[in-house]
């Protein structure tokens, strides 16, 4: 039950109604018997800074920030971690006493996730997408020794980030023709997300034995790994991304280590 001393936490982007992060955090929280709350605030672009700023008056403990905010929320804290620092966009914010601290945990969370089912060194890497996450997972990927090349519909952001990364770019147009020459295909944008479950950001064909992961987690299967699986490849749903950088906030918020088994089997 919720009093006057408990803490809270929220996630906060534009949508947020489809997040798992309030069961999972909330899940965790009754587990380790922690007086927290994790709610989900709605927050339009042009609100962003007042919602940050909102988090010294209300005494909000943490931020997870996710879609469309991960890099303009840079802004408006007070001090951020080095490596999201080089990454350009932060996931997390805390609240240390009025000083509010940006950290990137989506970094850990997309490689671990691959891990699971990969090596990564040496591996051809092709990653579609040029925001938030994708820059999280390009620092990632790259200091991990893949081969990374990188796609996106705005062919500018693409080449921007690439350069960043020391990685290669591809026109969007081309990725059909030379998915076969990849070892691992990396979806970092937010298509195939419910309500839009029906689009797909390509089409899965002739890649038998490629390895795709999809940071979208909801629905947990999309349409790209149903036609990922119809073409014999190697799959990793978004879940795993989510549960492993959720950890890692859960440790910043609360200085408590969660149980990774119980954030998955709850999402």
């Amino acid at each position: 039950m919720a009093n006057s001393e408990t803490k809270l936490c929220a996630i906060i982007g534009h949508p947020v109604k489809h997040s798992m992060s309030p069961a999972m955090h909330n899940a965790m929280y009754e587990s380790l018997g922690l007086n927290y709350c994790y709610l989900a605030f709605d927050v339009l672009p042009e609100n962003l800074g007042n919602a940050i700023e909102s988090m010294r008056s209300l005494g909000i403990r943490g931020y997870s920030v996710t879609v469309p905010h991960k890099i303009n929320a840079m802004k408006h804290v007070d001090w951020i971690e080095p490596l999201a620092e080089k990454i350009g966009a932060i996931n997390t914010i805390v609240n240390d006493s009025g000083v509010l601290k940006g950290y990137n945990t989506d970094f850990f969370g997309a490689i671990e996730a691959l891990k699971e089912k990969t090596g990564l060194k040496g591996k051809k890497v092709l990653m579609i997408g040029a925001g938030g996450a994708a820059r999280a997972i390009a620092f990632g990927l790259s200091s991990e020794g893949s081969a990374l090349t990188i796609s996106n519909r705005t062919g500018e952001k693409a080449a921007e980030l690439a350069k960043e990364v020391s990685a290669e770019c591809l026109a969007f147009s081309r990725i059909q023709n030379e998915l076969k020459n990849f070892d691992i295909l990396v979806n970092a944008t937010s298509v195939g997300m419910n309500p839009d479950s029906n689009n797909s950001v390509i089409s899965i064909e002739n890649a038998n034995g490629l390895v795709l992961f999809d940071i979208v987690y909801n629905p947990i299967e999309t349409r790209l790994l149903k036609e990922a699986k119809a073409n014999a490849c190697s799959t990793i749903n978004g879940v795993k991304m989510l549960v492993f950088q959720g950890a890692k906030q859960f440790e910043l918020f609360t200085g408590k280590a969660p149980s990774i088994k119980l954030m998955e089997e709850i999402v």
